[in-house]
């Protein structure tokens, strides 16, 4: 599966896909400068016409605060994801490219939800992965750390962590804004999706409500990059599934 760069990420998104990413900055209402941006100022909500300046802000808090006084970005937005992946548990960060250090952060909060759900809800969790395909061995191999491509294969893994991420932005957005992201897919995806989204969102909430205690401790710029990161990890998977699955239909086609 062909990834896709930050910047066409954001290029790409639409405002509905961009306006989590602006209010969880602008809850950082003492240290964020986008909303005096002048770009921001003339055409917020039509948050597409600065994905720019929203991915520099994110960088911003994804850098030490003190050292960002004296430079006018950044670090690069690998780093940002790094490091947020790093307060989740995620092992070897470095030995990742960027699309690859998402998913393997997609995949531990995956784990991490499935070890801490028990009876039904452990139960029902189980019965969906297997009808993506994870048998009961996969399952186990799952959680001692294998990937979803290399149990699955690329097509139906891309699709797989797709929900998942969607799930875990959608999670993330209800916690911090009240409200949870359009889960977008169609057909029986979508039934699946909705499905895994009622079954998931209680043991990944877990998750993500546990992990504020160490984010706290390390600074609040984590309350900005950790959901911004999650949110933009979920938009590259939808687009890079939906190249997918653009390219199987065209060989189909020829």
């Amino acid at each position: 599966m062909t990834s896709i760069s930050t910047k066409d990420v954001m290029a790409k998104a639409s405002n509905e896909d961009l306006k989590p990413l602006v209010e969880y900055i602008l809850k950082a209402s003492t240290t964020e400068s986008l909303s005096g941006k002048e770009l921001y100022k003339a055409h917020s909500p039509n948050h597409r016409r600065y994905p720019g300046l929203i991915l520099d802000e994110i960088r911003l808090f994804g850098g030490n605060s003190f050292v960002n006084l004296f430079r006018s970005e950044g670090p690069e937005y690998h780093e940002v994801v790094k490091d947020v992946a790093s307060k989740f548990g995620v092992k070897e960060v470095d030995s990742f490219d960027l699309v690859q250090l998402e998913e393997e952060l997609i995949q531990k909060i995956l784990r991490d939800a499935l070890k801490k759900a028990e009876g039904q809800e452990r139960a029902d969790m189980e019965a969906i992965l297997k009808e993506a395909g994870l048998g009961k061995g996969d399952l186990s191999a799952l959680l001692s750390g294998a990937s979803l491509l290399t149990l699955l294969g690329a097509r139906a893994a891309g699709v797989v962590t797709y929900q998942l991420s969607a799930i875990i932005a959608s999670a993330m957005a209800k916690q911090l804004l009240g409200y949870g992201i359009t889960l977008a897919a169609g057909g029986a995806a979508s039934a699946a999706l909705s499905r895994g989204l009622a079954v998931f969102m209680g043991p990944i909430g877990w998750i993500l409500t546990g992990i504020w205690t160490a984010i706290d401790l390390a600074g609040p710029a984590f309350r900005v990059t950790v959901p911004c990161v999650l949110h933009i990890a979920m938009l590259r998977q939808k687009m890079m599934c939906a190249q997918m699955s653009s390219a199987f239909e065209g060989a189909f086609d020829d």
